[in-house]
Formats: structure tokens, C-alpha cells, sequence
């Protein structure tokens, strides 16, 4: 295991290394209390430093963020596995590291890891925070059955993971809240094409929404959720709109 740092907030992260089955897995780590888990998305160049914003977090909790498998200094096999594989290798590191539960932080790509690390480990898994998450069409009729307090973000705007793929999650799972965030994309300051990417650029409200609902997950999701298919249809109708808008243009 060998060691590095980084410093956000007050905070210093201790970067290290651990074999979980035939790989390494480089992750950071910081802070005491319940382990989080902080799963960074699909992008070559992603490693675990996407997450220096949320490393506040470790004022409450044992923030752990894994380089995935192909990603930052984790081993890089020919092919980057799978989200299900990777789900394996998480669950292998958990159990390296000690940790009998924890609850997920996960963005973009990250997210689907996440859900296939939740259903299949249901019982290392406390609450999900899922950040414009990615998912499989074959993972949504099992999200009926996962029953974990999840928080959804998406913005409005979002190109590359849309916003019906958050009332999609929703929808599946049960125990769950949509949160939507204003318009990322058509702000000038940022670039439409990493608009998915609300971790760096949505920092302050995603972290204030995680803490929230970290700090007590049950309190913030609703069975059936309420005014659930209103917003649907709100949406639905300003995607209409927008459509007709251009069309007579």
C-alpha cells in the first residue's frame, strides 16, 4: 500500500492501494463514522479526484472514494469491465477494508455500479445518493426489489443523461426522491457536453442535498411519493411545448 494526499476544505485524503481478487484498487480515504462510498462515472480521464468537492463530507462521515477498474491508478485490463464486475470488485474491497455497511454516493456510470452493488449486497447497503445516474434496461424491473432509501438528481437540461431517466428510476424504486436542479447545459459558463457531470458543477447544492439526506434518509422519501404523477405530467407538457415551439420555428 502506498500512500498521497490531498487537501480540500481542511480535509487531506490518503490515497493508498489494496489487491481485491487479480487487481489493485487504488482509493482515497478520509474522516471517521459511517463508511461512504463515492463512486465516480464512465469517463477515460475520471479517477476518484472528480469528488475533492465532497470530501467535506468526512467531518462526518469515512468518506472512501475507489478509482473503478480501467480509471486513475487502479488496474487497467484491456477491456474496462463491466458495471457488473465492477460491482464485484467493490464488494471485494468493502470486505478488504472492514466494512459491513455503508451507504453510496455515485455519478453518471458510478450509479449504475451502485445499484448493481445495492441489489446484490442488500444487506452492506444503507441509503444511495445516484447524481445523473446511468443505468441498465435489464436493471430497472430489480430496482422493485431493492427497498433502500435513494435520493435521484438529475438537472433539468441534462444531454447525455436525460431527465426521463430520472423519473425512470423513480419509478422503480420504491423508496425513493427525484430531485430536479435548473439548467445546466444552457448556462454559458459551463460546457453543455459534461452538463451530466453535477459533481463539480452543481457542487454546493448536490452536497447540501446529499448531507440532508444522509443525515436521515427515511425522512426524505414518500410512499407513494407525493404530487409524483403531476410533475410527471408538468414535464411531459413543457417537453410538448418545447417541441411545438421549435416545430414552428
Amino acid at each position: 500500500m502506498k500512500g498521497d494526499s490531498a487537501g480540500v476544505f481542511g480535509m487531506e485524503a490518503t490515497e493508498r492501494q489494496v489487491a481485491a481478487g487479480e487487481f489493485t484498487i487504488n482509493y482515497a480515504s478520509v474522516g471517521n463514522g459511517e463508511p461512504l462510498l463515492l463512486l465516480h462515472g464512465s469517463e477515460h480521464a475520471e479517477s476518484w479526484r472528480v469528488w475533492e468537492p465532497f470530501l467535506g463530507l468526512a467531518d462526518t462521515y469515512k468518506v472512501i472514494a475507489p478509482d473503478l477498474l480501467g480509471h486513475g491508478k487502479s488496474s487497467r485490463p484491456l477491456e474496462t469491465p463491466d458495471y457488473r464486475a465492477q460491482a464485484h470488485m467493490l464488494r471485494d474491497l468493502a470486505e478488504k477494508l472492514g466494512l459491513e455497511r455503508f451507504s453510496l454516493v455515485a455519478s453518471g456510470w458510478g450509479g449504475q455500479v451502485a445499484l448493481e452493488l445495492a441489489m446484490g449486497w442488500p444487506e452492506a447497503v444503507n441509503s444511495l445518493v445516484l447524481i445523473a445516474s446511468a443505468y441498465d434496461k435489464e436493471q430497472l424491473p430489480r430496482l422493485q426489489k431493492l427497498r433502500k432509501p435513494t435520493l435521484i438528481v438529475y438537472a433539468e437540461d441534462d444531454m447525455v443523461t436525460q431527465l426521463k431517466a430520472g423519473y425512470l428510476l423513480r419509478d422503480a424504486i420504491g423508496k425513493s426522491r427525484l430531485e430536479v436542479l435548473d439548467a445546466v447545459a444552457r448556462d454559458p459558463k459551463y460546457d453543455f457536453r459534461m452538463s451530466h457531470r453535477l459533481q463539480k458543477f452543481r457542487a454546493p447544492q448536490v452536497l447540501q442535498l446529499a448531507r440532508l439526506f444522509l443525515s436521515n434518509p427515511g425522512s426524505m422519501v414518500a410512499e407513494p411519493p407525493e404530487l409524483e404523477n403531476e410533475l410527471r405530467g408538468l414535464a411531459l407538457r413543457k417537453k410538448e411545448d418545447t417541441a411545438e415551439a421549435k416545430g414552428s420555428t
